[in-house]
């Protein structure tokens, strides 16, 4: 799965979209002031909704005692859904510009409220509201201009409500699992996907890529009526699409890059190693939690945290000025969150494989640690940039 570099070398994480994958450019007209506040209403909840699920996590990991923890039993779906389902669901309404769109972020975001108050199956009825809406988004962008990386995003989508669908039906937890964990894969993959039309892939890596992808929808799929069968598929379609990413993606390429293009490539090229640390604990059940147990524990941990929120870290910066218009001055230390949150997962891997309970709070600890150190590199990073009058 080779790739030739290009001439020049191209940002390590995806500049500021104008639209949606393959769709009309952004209306010159300026944005009503109404929508522009439904917008920061959905991001104000996707915060509140992440607040409320790291305190779940860190309740349920022992960082923090029951009593001072948001009461969650629905931690993981909540970060799904209530938090990335949101951000996604809103980053596609800005960029496609239509009214319309903002039903699938206020959704979404909506939903992880309902699920926090104890009223799941009104939280699984907003979370497939919002997946149709974005669905309905992808739809619009591809009947514009078809691309590969579009319909992958849009798989994302009708794989989050396959998934909350799932749960919602009682179906094997497999089910709703790989549904959600498919969405955000999906969803990052088919935009590092975009990015690679700056890099001339052979046919190979091009095969490889779209058998990665559509092995992560038969997972989806496979798991309501084969849950043991659709998890050993899951975990190794995360395997071949971290090697994808490893080999043909240009982000490993920038280690050494200056300031905000080197810190994606780093948090990027992290989060792939997890991404295929992942999968080889899903697939080699070398730990307690195998199987399709794996699916609530270690492994699932390292796809969602070490992979997912590694590309949060490496793309924020980029993201913040398609969202909110906002461009962060660079900041050198934002760098350490990316390594604070690895090593305490590490901590953590180590930690349940010696059934030590402190130690796995301590890398709660460390998870907390590090998300609040990337938010304060970006608070540090806008007042730089707003003293600059830039």
């Amino acid at each position: 799965m080779s790739a030739t570099p290009p001439s020049q070398a191209a940002p390590a994480a995806p500049a500021p979209r104008a639209s949606a994958a393959g769709v009309r450019r952004r209306s010159k007209a300026p944005t009503p002031r109404g929508l522009r506040l439904l917008w920061a209403l959905c991001f104000a909840g996707a915060v509140f909704n992440l607040l409320m699920g790291v305190c779940g996590g860190l309740m349920r990991i022992g960082t923090l005692p029951p009593h001072l923890a948001a009461p969650n039993a629905w931690h993981g779906a909540l970060m799904v859904g209530g938090v990335f389902g949101t951000l996604i669901s809103l980053e596609r309404a800005v960029a496609v510009r239509r009214r319309w769109g903002v039903v699938a972020p206020l959704a979404a975001a909506a939903g992880g409220l309902a699920l926090l108050a104890g009223q799941v199956m009104a939280a699984w009825a907003l979370w497939m509201a919002a997946a149709a809406v974005l669905l309905a988004l992808y739809a619009l962008t591809l009947r514009v201009r078809w691309t590969l990386h579009g319909g992958v995003e849009a798989a994302g989508a009708l794989a989050w409500g396959i998934g909350t669908a799932a749960a919602a039906l009682g179906a094997p937890s497999a089910a709703s699992l790989i549904g959600w964990c498919a969405f955000l894969l999906l969803t990052i993959v088919g935009e590092r996907r975009e990015l690679s039309q700056f890099v001339r892939l052979r046919a190979a890596s091009r095969w490889a890529f779209n058998l990665s992808a559509a092995a992560v929808m038969a997972a989806v799929a496979l798991a309501w009526v084969a849950p043991h069968a659709a998890v050993q598929l899951w975990w190794a379609a995360c395997c071949a699409l971290a090697l994808w990413l490893l080999a043909c993606d240009f982000a490993p390429r920038q280690w050494r890059a200056p300031q905000w293009r080197g810190h994606a490539a780093q948090a990027l090229s992290v989060g792939y190693a997890w991404l295929l640390v992942a999968g080889l604990l899903g697939l080699t059940g070398a730990l307690p939690d195998a199987g399709v147990q794996s699916l609530d524990g270690t492994a699932l941990h390292a796809l969602l945290l070490g992979f997912v929120f590694a590309m949060v870290f490496g793309h924020a910066p980029i993201m913040l000025p398609a969202l909110a218009g906002i461009t962060p001055g660079y900041v050198p230390w934002a760098r350490a969150a990316v390594w604070l949150l690895a090593a305490s997962l590490l901590l953590r891997i180590g930690a349940t494989h010696a059934g030590w309970p402190m130690g796995r709070a301590l890398a709660g600890a460390g998870h907390a640690a590090a998300l609040a150190l990337f938010a304060a590199a970006m608070l540090t990073g806008i007042a730089r940039r707003a003293q600059r009058g830039v």
